[in-house]
């Protein structure tokens, strides 16, 4: 087993003054069985870990109050289990975080923390051709933040795709203007993304079955004013559910019929949505132009001047849609046979 600990502090910043964050930069690259490298950084710092091996682990701490583009970047190549965590902290701005976990490896765990973070953090994910991977990206207290968990699509690393199974992506963030996109091309996906703001704008997007796959459970939560869900579900027994909470203007679609590897829409889907506010708009579609059936929808807004829109495509469907006060608008369109269609206002 190798292991590397590198602190971030040169010799040149040893023994010369400085600026108060003077530049740390750190360059780990490992060949061989069950690698481990450590990387502790104060200032404004850059970390480069290239591991290929069996049972990989990279852990990489990067701190220093005010300091400013601080980076990471981590690949993992191993036919056993890889393990990525970054930690930056304690106020730092425009900070990167990548993670590359390829290979034919199984149960990889990648773990990004920019919960210290001010603004304008960057934190990406990437798990190709794998079972039982786990993605988590905790962005807090910012805005303008970008996150994204790719697992199971490997041309996102210049591979081909082959999906995965049993994938688990989380993404949190705090915040207005973020943006949050999770995909994942495989079978029995689990993604949770969640949003809080003050005054909102936030986007979040989940792409489940892009490639094939069944059985997919995405869930957005999002608080506060304009902000965007989108959950994007293929093939059979997905389960989709967008809440919307706190605020106004804002917009939640669900589509589980999309054009993709798998054909056109899929049997047992279904899709939530729950909105409180004023001026929110809701939309679901099921099938898209037939396939598919037993699929159910609702949608529950709880405010004034809400639209809900409902489109259901083959047999055996089911819509519910709840506008629990005046000057509301909802248009529900069902074909085939054995719908039932609820709309109260």
């Amino acid at each position: 087993m190798k292991k590397i600990i590198l602190a971030g502090a040169s010799i040149a910043a040893l023994t010369m003054a400085g600026p108060a964050f003077a530049q740390s930069s750190s360059t780990v690259n490992q060949d061989g069985a069950g690698n481990q490298a450590d990387v502790t950084q104060e200032n404004a710092n850059t970390s480069d870990i290239n591991q290929v091996g069996d049972n990989n682990d990279a852990d990489v701490i990067q701190t220093g109050v005010g300091t400013t583009g601080n980076e990471v970047d981590i690949d993992q190549t191993a036919t056993g289990s890889n393990t990525a965590q970054v930690n930056q902290e304690s106020g730092t701005a425009d900070s990167f975080a990548d993670v590359l976990q390829d290979g034919t490896s199984d149960g990889n765990l990648a773990d990004i923390d920019q919960n210290g973070a001010t603004a304008a953090t960057t934190a990406e994910v990437v798990q190709t051709d794998a079972t039982t991977g786990t993605g988590t990206i905790n962005q807090g207290v910012g805005a303008g933040g970008f996150a994204a968990i790719v697992q199971g699509d490997s041309t996102a690393a210049g591979g081909t795709v082959s999906g995965s199974l049993n994938a688990d992506a989380t993404i949190q963030q705090e915040g207005d203007g973020n943006i949050a996109f999770a995909l994942q091309a495989g079978a029995t996906q689990i993604s949770s993304i969640d949003q809080t703001g003050v005054g909102g704008g936030n986007d979040a997007t989940t792409f489940q079955g892009a490639f094939g796959g069944s059985s997919g459970n995405a869930f957005i939560q999002q608080i506060g004013d304009m902000d965007t869900a989108t959950i994007l579900q293929n093939s059979d027994t997905n389960d989709g559910d967008i809440i919307q909470s706190g605020g106004s203007g804002n917009t939640a679609f669900i589509d589980q019929g999309f054009v993709g590897g798998a054909g056109v829409g899929g049997d047992g889907n279904t899709a939530s949505i729950t909105q409180t506010g004023s001026g929110n708009l809701a939309a679901t579609e099921q099938n898209v132009l037939t396939a598919g059936g037993t699929n159910t929808a609702t949608v529950i807004q709880n405010a004034d001047d809400n639209r809900s829109f409902v489109e259901q495509e083959g047999t055996g469907h089911t819509a519910t849609v709840n506008q629990l006060t005046n000057g509301n608008f909802s248009q529900v369109t069902q074909s085939g046979t054995g719908n039932t269609m609820t709309v109260n206002q």
